[in-house]
């Protein structure tokens, strides 16, 4: 888990007008979120993780899980509903499951992260359709 402690910012991304379509993005925010460069930071306090993203097109949000297996409900990125439960699979593996509400129902997306040395690949699935975006990051901290 503490390899995961830090800044992390985005180098790559692939397949965004994929998993943007199959999530119910506009065309204006799959081409947004395209040309967007994202840094997170990962914190932590005793059980307690913080999560804080921002890109180069969006303001910065943050999420605070109180206990790894604990479902956190919060607003994502169109502003609806997410709830999100992480899990720790190992020091170098996160995977946090997502409920993102839409007009049309709940929407189950996993994304998993994965540390190897000083590079973070996150690869976020869309479980209905099964389309992947995956996001390439090097450590900055």
């Amino acid at each position: 888990m503490a390899q995961f402690l830090g800044k992390w910012k985005s180098v790559s991304m692939s397949n965004m007008e994929g998993i943007g379509k199959a999530l119910g993005y506009s065309d204006e925010m799959i081409k947004m979120a395209s040309a967007s460069t994202w840094t997170f930071e990962f914190t932590k306090d005793g059980d307690r993780w913080t999560v804080s993203n921002e890109s180069n097109n969006t303001p910065k949000s943050t999420n605070t899980y109180e206990k790894e297996g604990k479902e956190l409900v919060t607003k994502g990125p169109s502003g609806k509903c997410m709830k999100l439960i992480i899990k720790f699979d190992s020091d170098t593996k996160m995977t946090v499951m997502e409920k993102w509400e839409q007009a049309t129902g709940w929407k189950d997306v996993k994304l998993v992260r994965t540390i190897e040395g000083n590079t973070m690949t996150a690869v976020l699935e869309d479980l209905e359709s099964g389309e992947k975006m995956t996001q390439v990051f090097e450590r900055c901290t």
